[in-house]
């Protein structure tokens, strides 16, 4: 059979099946679905077989032969790349570009000690910040090699871990994030089954809704109406980052991962109490491709930015006023707060 399909239909086509269907990989790869559709059915044609069904929804699942192109276009492109990033380092003025994947929560403490872990390398050339709302989206971007660095929850590495060097950075807690001007008080009040929200804090009659890209979504939904059930979804933010603006306004609560707290501003921070919820919470990774452990510079700012969460990032993740869910009902506060506090600012160096 002679080769009549170029690697774009390939890229084409592995990035439908990532996505899952035509629309979800026509927002990932910016091109049209008609274009899509098209590029498909040439290399249908080209190879004479079925690639892809699709239902009545437009989800697509593999065929016999589907499976074995999509694996087989896996091998060729991620080869393709390897040599691409070799090539790039070793011959065009050992450029260092990092294209590093991250949600918004982590944007600023976090985004500039690594920008500046990056910069610190001979041959630096570019550092790209690259949001999505969910791991896994930055996951799919790091399997089509639009990343090379990718901070994501540990499961969406569950079906190709072995394909990427992979290193823990810390676990994220989901929090319950309200006003600090509310008293404790009125905080344990609004969980009693007889609560009275006209007795209450008007912020605690309202919570910000996460966008439902969000991987918390729905179980931020569920401890509002199992916890607070008087409290209406009354703002809605796409980001944490945003949620947050509304609690320091002290109109609303939300909940917030405990990773967003290094990049809030000490202003924000003496405005908020954060209550640590249990049973939400993520295990975090720092993922990149394999092969790039070959080249130093990537190797280097691997092991730096896993040093940086370990000893200055992971220890910042709390703030003075900030307790557990059981001791806020319990009415105890904890008894090491201050030394925890002190610990905290040695580490970090304030």
């Amino acid at each position: 059979m002679s080769i009549e399909f170029t690697l774009k239909h390939l890229e084409t086509f592995r990035a439908v099946v990532i996505a899952g269907s035509i629309t979800k990989a026509s927002h990932r790869i910016k091109l049209s679905q008609p274009s899509i559709s098209q590029q498909i059915a040439k290399l249908e044609e080209v190879l004479t077989t079925q690639l892809l069904e699709r239902n009545r929804t437009g989800v697509i699942s593999l065929t016999p032969a589907g499976d074995y192109w999509f694996k087989a276009a896996n091998d060729l492109l991620d080869r393709l790349a390897v040599n691409v990033d070799e090539y790039e380092h070793r011959f065009k003025n050992a450029s260092v570009v990092v294209r590093l994947g991250a949600t918004p929560a982590l944007r600023g403490r976090f985004t500039a000690a690594a920008a500046r872990i990056a910069q610190r390398e001979p041959g630096f050339v570019k550092f790209e910040l690259v949001y999505a709302l969910s791991s896994a989206e930055l996951m799919e971007m790091l399997r089509m090699h639009k990343l090379n660095f990718a901070i994501v929850r540990q499961p969406v590495l569950e079906d190709d871990r072995f394909a990427f060097a992979v290193e823990h950075l810390f676990e994220d807690q989901i929090c319950w994030c309200v006003p600090a001007e509310i008293s404790r008080q009125q905080l344990r009040q609004a969980f009693t089954p007889d609560a009275n929200k006209a007795d209450l804090h008007p912020a605690l009659s309202s919570y910000v809704e996460i966008d439902p890209g969000v991987i918390t979504h729905k179980a931020s939904s569920d401890w509002f109406r199992n916890n607070l059930p008087f409290a209406a979804p009354t703002f809605s933010a796409p980001t944490f980052v945003s949620s947050v603006d509304f609690v320091v306004e002290g109109l609303a609560t939300c909940h917030i991962p405990l990773s967003l707290l290094p990049n809030l501003t000490e202003g924000q921070r003496r405005k908020l109490q954060i209550v640590r919820v249990d049973n939400m919470s993520h295990q975090i990774m720092l993922a990149m491709p394999k092969h790039l452990l070959t080249l130093g510079p990537y190797a280097r700012i691997f092991a730096a930015l896993v040093e940086f969460c370990h000893t200055q990032y992971a220890p910042e993740m709390t703030t003075e006023n900030s307790l557990t869910l059981a001791e806020l009902l319990s009415g105890t506060e904890p008894a090491d707060l201050s030394s925890r506090t002190e610990r905290v600012s040695e580490i970090a160096g304030t």
